[in-house]
């Protein structure tokens, strides 16, 4: 994903390492102190805002993978190939709104 001013790649990973991504306004005064701390420039909100959106998917999708390898290794009927992607849209959207609820209720 390209940013625009670039973003100091050591903040972006540091957005990945933050337990809490409730609020981007948080994130983004966790990652305004980190930016002085390490001599580079502060990113604006929008640049943040969007660093913690691509994270909350990509943990997302994460527990929707896990949580369809467990469903189908402990399931007592095999599961075909075909029906996976299925398994697999169900756990995404469960895990997706599973995290826009622990969004919500970040103070």
């Amino acid at each position: 994903m390209e940013f625009s001013p670039a973003v100091d790649p050591r903040l972006a990973v540091k957005v990945a390492r933050y337990a809490d991504l409730g609020s981007s306004a948080a994130v983004w005064r966790r990652l305004r102190r980190s930016a002085r701390h390490l001599g580079t420039t502060t990113p604006c909100y929008e640049s943040v805002r969007k660093l913690v959106v691509c994270e909350r998917e990509r943990r997302a999708r994460i527990i929707a993978a896990v949580a369809t390898a467990v469903e189908i290794a402990t399931r007592r009927i095999p599961v075909l190939p075909e029906d996976v992607p299925r398994i697999y849209a169900r756990r995404l959207a469960h895990s997706r709104s599973r995290l826009r609820r622990q969004a919500s209720r970040a103070p």
